[in-house]
């Protein structure tokens, strides 16, 4: 009955964010399909097709500028979202959930060596919706994807505001700072799942059944390599190869027709993203339903999760 109920529904944010946009691109290119193909008043040569760009400075400027910014804050909320479901709070939010709240089950005058033995208990009875990250540095790669996203969607919003046909120059650095800061943003992103899946490979119980905890360098996996989380850093990583190379050939290419194809491919490549993020959600919010998982007994020794069994004896925070 649960083999695929998701677990909660925040894996819908990222498609919210992202069919607008797609939305925008096509009736775009139906307009200027619909017009004859014309060349703007302001373009110097011949091409087919257009820029996106171009096209937004005409009469579809209010279309390009609303749904840029939809888009924009529907990437933020989508970041903002996955480290809530791995917190158990939202960003900027200075209460958060106690271990009383966590645990849920009055163990609190428990031994700590119980609470420790009952890890996958706690995690499946907690209000975390994906399962915590591992140490801070996930949390951090979090928030600098988070605010490298942020000022990327300004610059494309920027970008959008400040037509190609009045403010040329101003218009075309937003489009590189835009590809810029998002290109870095994923990277953080992609850097956050490797790291947890280097960290979950550890304790996969395909792996580890004795759930040690093996200190090795940041460059040396043991264990279940291939899970979710490496598996999804991986096809981020190809996202990311593709996107960089048509980016160079968007940029250098001379050709403003061959340039302008590049530009349509990478506008529409990068709902791709929000497709995988969405997957990410799915499957993180199906711990609780998971085959491995809650067959992990102790995640004693990474920050998230020793953070939820404190002194029997004291009530913490968690950060």
């Amino acid at each position: 009955m649960n083999r695929f109920k998701p677990g909660n529904y925040f894996f819908i944010v990222p498609w919210v964010a992202f069919i607008p946009w797609y939305g925008m691109l096509i009736a775009m290119l139906i307009c200027w399909a619909g017009q004859g193909h014309p060349i703007y008043w302001f373009m110097h040569t011949e091409q087919f097709p257009v820029y996106i760009s171009d096209i937004g400075a005409t009469n579809l400027r209010p279309l390009f500028i609303s749904c840029a910014g939809w888009q924009g804050l529907g990437y933020c909320i989508t970041i903002a979202c996955e480290y809530f479901q791995r917190s158990g709070r939202w960003p900027f939010q200075r209460t958060a959930f106690t271990t009383n709240a966590v645990a849920d089950r009055g163990s609190v005058s428990a031994s700590q060596d119980t609470l420790k033995s009952n890890y996958g208990d706690m995690l499946r009875s907690a209000k975390f919706l994906m399962p915590p990250y591992y140490t801070r540095h996930e949390r951090n790669c979090i928030w600098a994807s988070f605010a490298l996203g942020a000022a990327g969607e300004v610059c494309l919003l920027m970008c959008s505001i400040f037509s190609t046909a009045h403010y040329h120059r101003v218009h075309i650095t937003m489009v590189g700072l835009f590809c810029a800061f998002m290109f870095l943003s994923v990277c953080c992103n992609v850097a956050e799942y490797f790291m947890m899946g280097r960290h979950y490979a550890q304790l996969h119980p395909l792996a580890n059944p004795e759930d040690k905890l093996v200190e090795t360098k940041w460059n040396h996996w043991v264990g279940h390599r291939f899970n979710k989380y490496t598996i999804s850093a991986i096809a981020k990583v190809i996202w990311l190869a593709a996107a960089l190379a048509w980016a160079i050939a968007f940029g250098a290419i001379q050709d403003n027709s061959k340039s302008a194809c590049f530009e349509w491919l990478l506008a529409f490549w990068f709902g791709v993203v929000f497709i995988i993020i969405s997957v990410d959600f799915y499957l993180g919010g199906r711990y609780k339903y998971s085959k491995y998982f809650h067959q992990v007994t102790s995640f004693e020794g990474y920050y998230k999760y020793d953070k939820l069994v404190p002194n029997p004896h004291q009530t913490e925070v968690i950060a």
